[in-house]
């Protein structure tokens, strides 16, 4: 063995014993907390984490090589993260039984009863058996279906299928000692963004990780987060990642700009991986609106996102085959570690922001890249998250990383503009033809028609938030799940299929499986609810029944014991088997229960930040609810079609505040 070969070992050793030492005496966690600290804690918490007698500066710098030589990479787990399991055939077929009985008549129960029995005894044994088979093979057996299936062959437009919005809750006041202009605040959203992915890209995102149990989860849907962008393919897309880190290999250092129907590639990254200043990219930024100004519009090839997916995989194949300069410009666009957008419209606030978003416009949004940020000339910003390569808690993490980062963050100085060359804005221009004009036009025309029959709120309840809920001793999210269907319940009059995610992270490449929300514990409680002969405190007993069995649902789920999941995967079986699609699947209770993505309540947690997001309802009689948690109010948003004469987002707000207040004085109540 060579001397060098023999010290490069040695320093592997040395690493490895100071990293286990570390595990060991808890240092590790302790740095991982003050890193998350770092990124998220307010200006006053992060003093209070300050060690007095050191100098600010010394502090900065112990603190980085702390995450250096103590810090877990944000990839470390992977390897030794379990495998998603296969569950039992009769916990699944058992809960799914639970989970119809709220839709259906007692006939029709014994008869969806004898359905699933038979396929138990049936075909659902083979089926369960090759899809054990599958796991010995797969790490997670579910992933590539789940992706394809559920994503990659829907032919929808994507903002009106399964983008996502989130709003950014940054604000004049924020900054009120100094005063920011509009157009400082677009440069220091992007600057936040771009640190970022340098975090990133070293591996030094802290490692999420259960709460009670301390288990690592999987972060390998953070690698989707920049550069990441959805292919469109005539009869099924791809998905194509073009981030590495640092020990990985060069990865892409623009960004793309939409302005007024034009597209602009913008280098972001220094020599030594740095991002530019925020005045530099002011600079950057200043000089494509330049460029836009008193011009005729560009062609808004952007706009062709927004659509059927098979048709814009024709025209993109023939864009490509027409110039290879648009086969290179489209190559930029997808490989840029975000997009960025300015857009004229003057949005007051966070439901017309992330309407405007998702569904404002199809022009100045590349609704195939992961993170599309658009910029407002209002001073608001939001962004649209192409959901097919990462959940929703990924666009959470980027929100409030700029959130929390920025109400730290005075305005853009003069004195950043370094002493070197700043790359110019490079304009990509399309070759296209009138066909290719056509469908544009067509693209555009179909989807604000479309779109346009979408409703979409963000209201806020303020009279009281997660510290009401918890000096009651009771899970904000459970709670907030229980609102939820009285709301439905009050409102229809009939209970509603529930969707709500729960996170499958602690197994290797898990998403999410689904919480049934509503089961036979809600709709006791809400048939109490709208009776005034049921005593108070018997509708106080029911209610926690309710949320004792939402939280047992969301634990069995994100240890795959729901029922969704594994019914997927049999479903899929049988299909590629070609045989008869089994009855258990053809019964009008799989339907009814929301089975199939019949969820007429698609809802989910947003976390307890002030970070908003919004999507389109999963069904057409149905309502997409997000919400967020915070300590003094919740915030929420409601989308809904107008052409559904069943459903009111202003109708279910009210019906929402309504509950949350029922239910406070419900508590009250001695």
């Amino acid at each position: 063995m060579s001397l060098t070969k023999l010290h490069g070992t040695v320093q592997d050793y040395i690493l490895q014993l100071i990293g286990n030492v570390a595990s060991y005496t808890g240092v590790t966690e302790a740095v991982r907390k003050l890193h998350l600290a770092q990124q998220f804690a307010t200006e006053d918490e992060l003093k209070q984490l300050q060690l007095k007698w050191l100098p600010g500066s010394l502090q900065v710098w112990l603190l980085k090589k702390a995450i250096q030589v103590f810090g877990e990479r944000t990839w470390k787990y992977q390897d030794s993260l379990p495998p998603l399991p296969v569950p039992p055939l009769k916990n699944t077929l058992d809960k799914y039984l639970e989970s119809v009985k709220p839709f259906v008549t007692a006939e029709e129960y014994k008869e969806t009863e004898v359905v699933v029995r038979e396929f138990e005894e049936g075909v659902g044994q083979s089926l369960h058996q090759q899809l054990l088979e599958r796991a010995k093979v797969k790490r997670n057996w579910i992933e590539d279906w789940w992706l394809d299936l559920v994503y990659l062959q829907s032919r929808g437009s994507l903002p009106l299928t399964s983008n996502i919005a989130g709003f950014i809750p940054v604000t004049d006041d924020m900054w009120s000692a100094q005063g920011v202009d509009p157009a400082d605040k677009v440069p220091l959203f992007l600057w936040v963004s771009l640190h970022l992915w340098k975090l990133l890209r070293k591996e030094q995102i802290p490692v999420d990780k259960a709460v009670l149990t301390g288990q690592p989860f999987c972060m390998d849907q953070f690698r989707k987060m920049f550069s990441t962008n959805r292919v469109p393919g005539v009869t099924m897309d791809k998905i194509v990642s073009h981030f590495r880190t640092e020990s990985e290999g060069p990865s892409p250092t623009h960004i793309a700009v939409l302005c007024k129907g034009r597209v602009f590639k913008l280098e972001v990254i220094d020599r030594e991986g740095e991002p530019l200043t925020p005045a530099e990219l002011k600079i950057q930024l200043e000089g494509v609106k330049q460029q836009c100004e008193n011009v005729p519009e560009g062609p808004h090839i952007s706009a062709l996102t927004a659509g059927d997916r098979t048709e814009w995989a024709k025209t993109r194949e023939k864009m490509v085959e027409m110039d290879a300069v648009n086969a290179h410009n489209l190559s930029v666009i997808e490989k840029s570690i975000v997009v960025a957008a300015f857009d004229d419209a003057m949005p007051k606030d966070a439901g017309e922001a992330l309407y405007q978003t998702l569904l404002g416009s199809s022009r100045n949004r590349w609704f195939d890249h992961f993170n599309t940020g658009v910029a407002y000339k209002s001073g608001l910003f939001a962004s649209t998250f192409e959901h097919s390569p990462a959940d929703g808690m990924v666009g959470v993490y980027w929100g409030y990383y700029i959130f929390a980062q920025l109400q730290r963050m005075g305005p853009i100085r003069k004195d950043q503009v370094l002493d070197r060359p700043i790359p110019e804005p490079e304009e990509l221009v399309f070759t296209i033809d009138d066909e290719i004009r056509d469908a544009i036009t067509h693209t555009e025309e179909t989807f604000i028609k479309q779109a346009s029959d979408i409703d979409l709120i963000c209201p806020s309840f303020t009279d009281y938030g997660k510290k009401v809920i918890r000096s009651f001793k009771l899970h904000p999210d459970s709670y907030m799940q229980t609102a939820l269907q009285l709301a439905y319940f009050r409102m229809h009059g009939k209970p509603a299929p529930t969707y709500e995610s729960a996170t499958l992270r602690q197994y290797y490449h898990g998403r999410t499986e689904t919480v049934r929300s509503c089961t036979t514990e809600v709709v006791n409680w809400c048939k109490a609810m709208v009776d005034n002969t049921v005593p108070v405190e018997e509708k106080k007993e029911l209610m926690m029944a309710v949320v004792k069995k939402h939280i047992k649902l969301m634990e069995e789920a994100k240890n795959l014991l729901g029922c969704d999941r594994h019914l997927f995967g049999l479903q899929v079986l049988a299909q590629g088997a070609g045989i008869p699609l089994p009855s258990i699947f053809k019964d009008a209770a799989y339907t009814k229960s929301g089975g199939g993505g019949n969820f007429a309540l698609s809802t989910s947690l947003l976390g307890y930040t002030p970070c908003p997001g919004a999507a389109a309802p999963m069904v057409h009689h149905g309502y997409g609810i997000f919400y967020n948690l915070t300590s003094e109010r919740i915030f929420y948003t409601i989308s809904a079609w107008k052409s559904c004469k069943e459903t009111s987002a202003e109708e279910m707000s009210a019906s929402i505040q309504q509950s949350l207040r029922d239910m406070r004085k419900l508590l009250m109540t001695s």
